[in-house]
């Protein structure tokens, strides 16, 4: 029997935010251990980001979602899965096969260190942040620009009504 041929695969697994944040090493550890179980050599884990939940799962509201690159056979996929769903560290996975990732992202994504990553994510909260404030902004000048142009409708038919009485 031939062993099958080992493909590029992402991994994108959610931790408690209370787990990540108490022993980051020991998530971290965990991960590696489950995805060594499997047979998997790691290129990169990395942590993606700490989000709020859309709903509850497993009594937390928040949650830290790491980032995998590895190399693993496909047979191998449905044993990590397993591991995953039986682990109580980790409350999510999801794995997809790596084929969408080309050459030149894979190497700039082992270049990229942990904290350009963060700087990366940092701006782009930036970017959002702004384009926030200056949708609220706008906003807020609508109903100005809109009540002025209810009070000079106002005077015109005003002025109007004042002609037509006149004649």
């Amino acid at each position: 029997m031939s062993e099958s041929p080992t493909r590029l695969y992402e991994g994108l697994f959610l931790v408690s935010q209370a787990a990540a944040g108490s022993d980051y090493a020991g998530v971290v550890d965990h991960i590696k251990e489950v995805l060594a179980r499997a047979e998997a050599t790691v290129h990169v884990l990395t942590k993606w980001d700490e989000r709020r939940l859309a709903y509850d799962i497993k009594a937390d509201k928040r949650g830290t979602y790491f980032l995998a690159l590895f190399n693993a056979r496909s047979t191998q996929i449905a044993n990590l899965e397993r591991d995953c769903n039986l682990s109580e560290t980790i409350i999510r996975a999801l794995i997809l096969r790596g084929d969408h990732i080309g050459e030149v992202e894979f190497e700039e994504f082992k270049k990229a260190t942990p904290a350009e990553q963060a700087a990366t994510l940092q701006e782009a909260e930036e970017t959002a942040a702004a384009d926030a404030t200056e949708a609220d902004a706008n906003s807020e000048e609508a109903p100005e620009a809109v009540t002025e142009e209810v009070a000079v409708e106002a005077a015109v038919a005003t002025e109007e009504a004042g002609d037509e009485e006149e004649k």
